[in-house]
């Protein structure tokens, strides 16, 4: 597994190496056409044209490139106007929900209260969204990402009201997809955390974490099997946790990076004194590192851990999978109390708000730190589609399409996945 990931990284970088000396030259002469058309235009100084509008227009007379640029940017605007002030809506259907209606709202935002001169602060962000199911299911999420004046501190706060299933396989890194049954779960929880600046681009404080499930059983028919490592009906009860973060924050942009290094790592503890029936511990580890080696395309890298010792209930513990990381995997497909992953994405710009990106991720869940093995790595890859729907904060509406060894998912969220 870990030589098809080698051969995936390595082609695409010396395919990208090889190019890069002709794109260089062809974009260099399409700059110059481009600095002509902006003369006429400074009113589009959102206007994001890759290489190969380039090569589009430049075929064009110039009466007709300039009519096509107003159109697109008619388009551009009247997009990023309806995703500003309205929810996305979707429609998606599953065995386990029959059809689900849901609205999806992302906003991205500086807090430097109307200061033209304050150019470091970097973006905020609030995600909410919500849907409901023909088999009368719902969730409702709200999370809010602020980072103050002059970077000065940074407010993290997610909030989820949730009765919705999850396909469970069981726990461990081997499961197997003919163990899928439904888990019902009923909970609302709760997630903050403040960090102060310290020193440069290091912040450091306090977190707090509560989560009330009221309800985790399989579905009505489902069965438990013997390679089940725990009673699923003991695990309902509240869980409260006092923590400490500690981050880097060393990104051009927290919303879309292109360059720089983001580190980020917490410890937690789950006890009775802070309200949970449940004694645990939890660390968290995260580290990121993005590079534009050639003109707009990006190497983005994640290496993230987790870990959870102790009494940890069946629906709290380390995941694979999901819309964010190892996205061939379904969320939870694979689970246990320590996980490990690692991902590789290549981004670049196709035309005019249009983006692209290859991926490729390697992980596994074990018992233990000292239980992981180099063999047992579960590997995903994919492509993705990206649209431009905030030129001010550079935020995309990202469509990814990704496979493992034994599942296919097809995501649509707003900004990238790390």
């Amino acid at each position: 597994m870990l030589s098809k990931l080698s051969i995936t990284v390595f082609v695409a970088i010396f395919f990208i190496k090889v190019s890069a000396q002709s794109f260089e030259k062809k974009l260099d002469e399409l700059d110059e056409f481009e600095e002509n058309v902006s003369q006429n235009e400074n009113q589009n100084k959102h206007r994001q044209i890759s290489s190969d509008s380039h090569e589009l227009l430049d075929s064009l007379p110039e009466s007709q490139s300039k009519s096509t640029i107003d159109k697109l940017n008619k388009i551009n605007n009247a997009v990023e106007w309806y995703m500003k002030y309205f929810p996305v809506p979707y429609v998606s259907f599953s065995s386990e929900t029959n059809l689900l209606f849901g609205v999806s709202k992302y906003n991205a935002f500086t807090l430097n209260k109307g200061d033209k001169s304050d150019s470091i602060t970097q973006p905020s962000s609030i995600n909410a969204f919500g849907y409901f199911t023909l088999n009368n299911q719902q969730k409702i999420a709200l999370e809010s990402n602020l980072m103050f004046k002059n970077n000065k501190a940074l407010w993290t706060m997610n909030f989820y009201l949730t009765n919705y299933p999850l396909q469970y396989y069981g726990v461990g890194n081997n499961t197997k997809t003919e163990d899928k049954r439904t888990l019902i779960t009923s909970d609302w929880q709760i997630s903050t955390s403040y960090l102060f600046k310290t020193w440069r681009k290091w912040y450091i404080g306090p977190s707090f974490d509560f989560y009330d499930y009221y309800k985790v059983e399989l579905d009505e028919g489902e069965q438990t099997l013997p390679s089940d490592s725990v009673n699923l009906h003991n695990n309902m009860g509240n869980q409260g946790a006092l923590g400490i973060k500690v981050q880097m924050e060393g990104r051009d942009n927290r919303l879309n990076a292109k360059s720089g290094l983001y580190f980020e790592a917490g410890y937690h503890i789950f006890r009775k004194a802070i309200g949970s029936e449940f004694k645990y511990n939890y660390f968290h580890g995260d580290i990121r590192y993005y590079i534009t080696p050639f003109r707009k395309i990006t190497i983005a890298t994640q290496l993230k851990t987790e870990s959870k010792q102790g009494d940890v209930p069946v629906q709290s513990l380390a995941f694979l999978g999901g819309d964010y990381s190892m996205r061939g995997t379904y969320f939870g497909r694979y689970r246990d109390k320590v996980s490990l992953l690692t991902e590789l994405e290549l981004r670049f710009p196709v035309y005019w708000i249009f983006g692209g990106a290859i991926f490729n991720s390697i992980g596994q869940v074990a018992p233990s730190y000292s239980e992981l093995s180099f063999k047992n790595f579960h590997y995903n890859y994919g492509l993705g589609l990206r649209v431009k729907v905030d030129s001010k904060n550079n935020v995309n509406l990202r469509f990814d399409y990704a496979i493992s060894s034994d599942q296919r998912f097809f995501i649509i969220n707003f900004a990238e996945a790390f």
